[in-house]
Order: structure tokens, then C-alpha cells, then sequence
């Protein structure tokens, strides 16, 4: 399922780490009744600022004997190694984001905020966690965005149009012997995230040229109408998909969840631009391959 609501946890830094916020928002997945796994039941991965630890990979010789098969490694966290943010590498700054992904749930996190709590340390029992207000409409307006994020996201779709436009990727060359790839104009990705949010809104009968105008074409700011609207359609056929978006939810829970989830995926999204890409043999360990390369973009400019 999904949470209803945001949250916002409260850690000492000194006595907590990142292995804590997994453990905290367990427990309130299982108040919430979101899920009956605990955070033992499947490896997971959590990511902060852009370094990935993983779960699972060395266990206790025996349950709650504190002792482990081996030393943890620079990205192994569990129990014994919680990686408290005292110890991290880079000190902490309001900002800073995190995204915690496996088999029993997925979610993302964002410092928000450092503060001496060393006053408030008698009115807390830490981690404290606290419910953050849903200001977001069930209304399929846009209304969930401010307009310097319309701005932005309306810059974004005109430079990722000409980036899709223009030989900005590569291909295989065929009946060159003398080439290996040529310049060519990328591919759309896969959709993912996309779809969660297109079939919320189809599930909840929304209309999709309303839908776009509000809440897609911010969020996939990558993504043209015209291929937003066959994925659309495409979807609606797809029952046994799409009958799982928001299996149990009202009408005006799912236009509201979906929106949710399009500010977050809008977020990352502004922090992505497009760039084009790098020859797929410049990096190459093999001296040969790199050659290719050089020769293929020696051939691109015109030398």
C-alpha cells in the first residue's frame, strides 16, 4: 500500500544513523498496516547522498549474539553497523537526500533541517516521528506545484525536446567497416514511474488531456503528449496491470496519491538534464575499442 501521509523523523546524530531510519519507517509501515514484512525479511539497499549501503550481505553467528561472519565492508549496514551520521564520511547538510528500495517497500528521505536539540532532549523520546500535513488537493488541478516549478519544469520539456531532436546518442554503424557507431538520436526510455501515476489518474476516471495539463506533462517533463497519450490508452487495455494502482482506494484518494507521487517524481526530475551522450567505447579498457572511438568522432567532426 501506500502511506497516506508524509512523515518527518526526529534522530540524534550522535546515537543514530541511517540504518535507524529504515528501522523507523518499518515501524510505521506496520502501524500503518502497509506491509507484514520487517526489515529483516528481504535485502534492501539505502542510498545517501549519492553513496549506496546494503543490507544482508554478513549475518550474526547467532540471533542477538552481536557477534557477525565477518567485519562489515565500506557499504554493508545492518544492526552492528548502522552507520551513524556522526561517522559519515561527508558531515550532514540540510538537502541532503536518500532513497531506501527492496522487495517490502521503497521510499525517499531529505534532510531537512540540523538543529541543537541538546533543550529539547527531556520533551522527545528519539526517533520521534510526527505526521507532516497532505496539502495536496484530490482535485486533478495544478495545484500541487509552485510557479517557479511550472517555470522550470516548462524549460526542461523545451531542452529535452531539442535534446531528443537532435543526434545527441549513438548507434551501430551498418556496412562500415571503418566505424563502429555513428551519431544518432536517442531513444525514450523505459517508462516506470510513469505508470503508477497515469493509472491512478485512469482508475480514478480522469480525462487524460486534463490530466496532462495538470499533473503529467510537469512530471514528465521528458515525455511528449502525443507519447504520454498512447502509453495512456495502451494502459487502459491492460487490465492486469492496471488493476493493481490503487486497488482499494476512493476516486479522489487515488487523484491525490497520484499527485503525491508526480511532486516527487517532478523533484528528481528537476535535478536531471539532458546531456549528450559519451561514445559507448571512450572509456573502454581495451585500447582497440578506443580507437573505434577516436575514429568515430574524428569522422563526426569532419576530420
Amino acid at each position: 500500500g501506500y502511506a497516506k501521509n508524509d512523515f518527518r523523523i526526529d534522530l540524534l546524530q550522535s546515537k543514530h544513523g541511517l540504518y535507524d531510519i529504515a528501522e523507523t519507517v518499518f515501524d510505521i509501515m506496520d502501524k500503518e498496516k502497509l506491509t507484514n514484512d520487517m526489515i529483516y525479511s528481504h535485502l534492501w539497499d539505502i542510498t545517501f547522498n549519492k553513496k549506496v549501503y546494503k543490507n544482508g550481505w554478513r549475518r550474526q553467528t547467532m540471533p542477538d549474539s552481536g557477534e557477525w561472519t565477518r567485519p562489515a565492508s565500506e557499504t554493508d549496514i545492518d544492526e552492528g553497523e548502522p552507520r551513524l551520521f556522526s561517522g559519515l564520511n561527508t558531515p550532514l547538510e540540510k538537502g541532503q537526500k536518500g532513497k531506501f528500495g527492496g522487495e517490502s517497500a521503497s521510499f525517499e528521505y531529505v534532510l531537512e533541517s540540523i538543529t541543537d536539540m541538546s533543550a529539547a532532549l527531556k520533551d522527545k523520546t528519539y526517533p520521534h516521528v510526527s505526521k507532516v500535513a497532505n496539502q495536496i488537493s484530490t482535485k486533478v488541478e495544478d495545484d500541487w506545484l509552485t510557479p517557479s516549478q511550472k517555470s522550470q519544469c516548462i524549460k526542461l520539456q523545451e531542452m529535452w525536446g531539442k535534446f531528443y531532436s537532435g543526434n545527441n546518442s549513438w548507434k551501430r554503424a551498418k556496412r562500415s567497416p571503418e566505424r563502429a557507431f555513428t551519431r544518432a538520436k536517442p531513444s525514450a526510455p523505459q517508462w516506470g514511474d510513469e505508470l503508477q501515476i497515469m493509472g491512478l489518474l485512469i482508475n480514478a476516471d480522469c480525462k487524460f488531456k486534463k490530466c496532462w495539463t495538470n499533473i503529467m506533462q510537469y512530471a514528465f517533463v521528458d515525455r511528449t503528449e502525443s507519447a504520454c497519450s498512447m502509453r495512456w490508452y495502451q494502459l487502459k487495455k491492460e487490465d492486469y496491470r492496471l488493476k493493481w494502482y490503487g486497488k482499494g482506494k476512493s476516486a479522489a484518494e487515488k487523484i491525490s496519491l497520484a499527485k503525491r507521487l508526480a511532486k516527487s517524481t517532478m523533484k528528481v526530475q528537476l535535478e536531471r538534464k539532458p546531456k549528450r551522450e559519451r561514445h559507448p567505447y571512450a572509456n573502454s579498457d581495451e585500447a582497440v575499442l578506443r580507437e573505434y572511438a577516436e575514429r568515430d568522432l574524428a569522422y563526426e567532426n569532419g576530420c
